[in-house]
Parts: C-alpha cells; structure tokens; sequence
C-alpha cells in the first residue's frame, strides 16, 4: 500500500442484518443543528447542517447513512436511508458505512445497491475534505454500463462523505472528494467503465429531488406520524399522501407548502407534517414533478400501533 497514505484497514463481519446492535457516532454541529424530528416513529432521525452541495445530511446518534440506487422510472437517482450496522467494530464509521452500503439489503424494495458485499475497507480523512477510501477487487465483481458506473461510484462518494459528516469527522460545509483506491492501487477502471485516476465529488444531479427522510420503511409508530421529508428547488410543486395497505384511495393527503424559511437557497425545503392516523398498515408516499421532467416520488410502508 503506498506509504504516504495512512490508512484503518480493519475487517468488519457482517453476522446478520437481524441483530440489533447499536452504532454510535459522534454528533457533529450544535444541539441546534439537530432539531428532532416530532415524529413518534423510531428511529429518531434529527437534519444537520447543509452540505456545500445543497443536500441535507440528516444525523442519527444511533445510526449511519447508506445510500441507494432508485429503481424503475427513479433508477438514475439516488435515495438515503439510515442503517443500524449490525457489528459491534465501531472504530471506522466511514468504513463501516461503507460495508453496510455492500453488504445489506435496503429496506425499502424500490431501492437497490450496485455493489458487491465487501467485509475489509480502508479509510482515510484529511481534514481538508479528502476521503481516501481503499476497497477490495471484488467489490467490484460486476460489469456494469458506463451511467450505472457513474451511479455505483457516486453512491459510495454520497455515503462517505455523509458519513464523515455524521460522525463529526467533517464540518458539513467543507467540501468534499473521495479518492478510490483499489487493493491500495490507484488508475482501477471501476466496474470495468469508469478510470479511477481523479477524487469524485458528489454530482448533486444524482441525488433524488423528493425524499421521504422519516419515517422509512419497516416503522412502527404511534399516532400522531410526523412525516419528515425534503424537496429540491428544481421540484415545482409536490404533494403528500397517506393510503391504507388494504385500499389504494389516499385517506390523508395534501400540498407541500412553499419554504417559510430556508437555511440555503440551493437547499431546497424541509417540511415536517403531523398526520392522525388509526391503527392500521399504510403505505406514506411525497411526490414531485420537475419542471419538464417525469413525476418524481418516494413512499415508504409504516404501521401504525394503537397507544
């Protein structure tokens, strides 16, 4: 391994994604910055400060961000959710994000990863906003098309880089690149597409314009469910609906309101909406139609448990 770099190369087993074992990471920003989300689903998901790139990166004391290829119509945009590592190895939060991102499932069936389960990372960040990230070969045992390189190799630059943040490793304002290293070698042409030869930062144009941050899929809560979502500028209007598993006619539904107050421009809109809701299963859904783009959505299936 090139010797001017100063890598943890650790590995990490993933045993089950059934075990509940508990990743904490370090908070970054102030108590301010993280204003829970009134939700009473579980887990408490809480928004950070905005990235130089405009995306929020949501902060989970008890878990990490994993990002995910959409499918079907999304299939080119990527969606987040956040992950309880099932490991008890806590010393590399950006390795182990990044072995969650191989080695799990998402739990939300509309979502995809294009890598292969790796066990052994090795990372590095320099306090200028570099994130060297050392992966072995066999990540990349697939052949993949030049886009969906592109979209695999972003998914890891969104991981990382949320990561870091999300540990308190990087201020959420400094930009950000991820050098890829392959076996500790540099120049690896990812997935048999893409030259590794520079840092990537993250194409913001790859991150999905609607959200649905909480509740994710697999919640239980009580009523009232706060849903907690994002909305990019380019979205012209978008809506919230809330439809029973037995039924396709939304019992809940309205607009998503313009910003009233906007931390960044290019940041978009945060919006947080109670919804009184009976005992049941239901599927959560935001839409949001780009300006002279397809609708864009993200829904979520939750329960919601008598008090």
């Amino acid at each position: 391994m090139d010797s001017r770099h100063n890598y943890a190369r650790r590995t990490v087993t993933i045993a089950s994604a059934g075990l509940a074992v508990t990743l904490s990471l370090a908070a970054c920003g102030s108590a301010a910055d993280r204003a829970t989300n009134a939700s009473s689903a579980a887990p408490r998901i809480a928004s950070a400060p905005v990235s130089t790139d405009g995306v929020y990166e949501g902060v989970a004391t008890e878990q990490a961000p994993v990002y995910w290829a959409g499918t079907d119509e999304q299939s080119h945009y990527l969606f987040r959710e956040f992950r309880t590592a099932p490991a008890a190895d806590t010393a590399d939060p950006v390795a182990e994000a990044v072995v969650m991102m191989t080695s799990l499932e998402p739990l939300d069936p509309d979502y995809r990863s294009l890598w292969s389960a790796v066990e052994s990372v090795g990372t590095s960040v320099s306090p200028d906003g570099t994130i060297t990230v050392d992966l072995p070969v066999t990540a990349f045992a697939g052949q993949l098309p030049a886009d969906d390189a592109e979209l695999a190799l972003q998914q890891l630059v969104y991981t990382v880089s949320a990561a870091a943040v999300t540990a308190g490793l990087l201020d959420a304002a400094t930009a950000k690149e991820v050098r890829i290293l392959v076996d500790g070698q540099p120049d690896y042409k990812a997935f048999g597409s893409v030259d590794l030869q520079d840092p990537i930062s993250r194409d913001a144009s790859m991150a999905a314009p609607v959200w649905l941050i909480d509740p994710q899929t697999g919640t239980e809560s009580g009523s009232p469910l706060t849903l907690f979502g994002r909305v990019l500028p380019e979205i012209a209007s978008a809506t919230w609906e809330v439809i029973p598993a037995d039924g396709d006619e939304a019992v809940q539904s309205g607009e998503i309101a313009e910003p009233t107050e906007t931390p960044a421009s290019s940041a978009g809109t945060e919006f947080k909406i109670p919804v009184d809701l009976p005992a049941g299963d239901y599927t959560v859904r935001v839409t949001g139609s780009p300006k002279d783009e397809e609708q864009v959505s993200d829904d979520h299936t939750v329960t919601i448990v008598a008090d």
